[in-house]
């Protein structure tokens, strides 16, 4: 009984030593939104609050400086 609590120990070290160090970044997975003219036309047409969200995702990456 008393054998597994004692091996549960050096995994849980082993296990805690596998952390990733590397810094996130704001751009990651982050790409600008480029819709094509036509596209454009028909969601100003159609769907104004989508192209204000569309809008504003391309000011942020830029203000990120994810992408000039």
């Amino acid at each position: 009984m008393m054998k597994f609590p004692l091996l549960m120990l050096p995994l849980c070290a082993l296990i805690s030593g596998c952390q990733t160090t590397t810094k996130q970044n704001a751009c990651d997975g982050f790409s600008r939104l480029t819709p094509s003219l036509q596209t454009s036309i028909t969601v100003l047409k159609t769907d104004r609050p989508f192209a204000n969200q569309i809008a504003s995702h391309n000011k942020f990456g830029a203000s990120q400086g994810c992408w000039e």
